[in-house]
């Protein structure tokens, strides 16, 4: 339920908005991820 109310405030934690508030959860950090990383590579190569 706090994933409803950090990615759909306002919204009912119903089924469907967990499930969509979970998607949109991973998506960030899978995009975190893939920023972290492509920062590491250009901090090596100068």
């Amino acid at each position: 339920m706090a994933l409803v109310d950090r990615w759909l405030p306002g919204e009912e934690p119903t089924t469907d908005n967990m499930g969509t508030a979970k998607w949109l959860d991973d998506q960030y950090w899978s995009r975190m991820e893939i920023a972290i990383a492509n920062g590491i590579s250009r901090a090596f190569k100068g």
